[in-house]
């Protein structure tokens, strides 16, 4: 599958593989013959990114927005690409907990 913007949150669940676009405001499931359906358009996502740490925010920022390289990221930041790598990847992981938890205040059920 192409053309995805940030994808997150994979699960299987009724032989699908369910995942959310957090870009394109989409949750969509995937069949094992790589048939690919929207399940749910959802105007807006609670983003969430205003209540992380500002080493995440701007990591997220550099990376997933601005669609820097890591290699650019490590520049900006002073840091080496493997610490953006981490970096990236635990900012993403505190991003999906927050989001997370408010659909589930908001009760939702994908």
């Amino acid at each position: 599958m192409s053309g995805l913007v940030f994808p997150e949150s994979p699960r299987w669940h009724d032989h699908r593989l369910w995942f959310s676009d957090w870009g394109a405001h989409e949750v969509i499931a995937l069949d094992l013959d790589g048939k690919s359906e929207v399940i749910a358009r959802v105007p807006s996502f609670p983003m969430c990114i205003d209540r992380l740490p500002d080493n995440y925010r701007e990591i997220l920022i550099l990376r997933d927005i601005e669609e820097l390289s890591t290699d650019e990221s490590a520049r900006a930041l002073r840091m080496t690409p493997t610490a953006v790598k981490v970096r990236l990847h635990r900012a993403r992981q505190a991003l999906s907990t927050l989001l997370r938890k408010e659909f589930a205040a908001a009760g939702a059920t994908v």
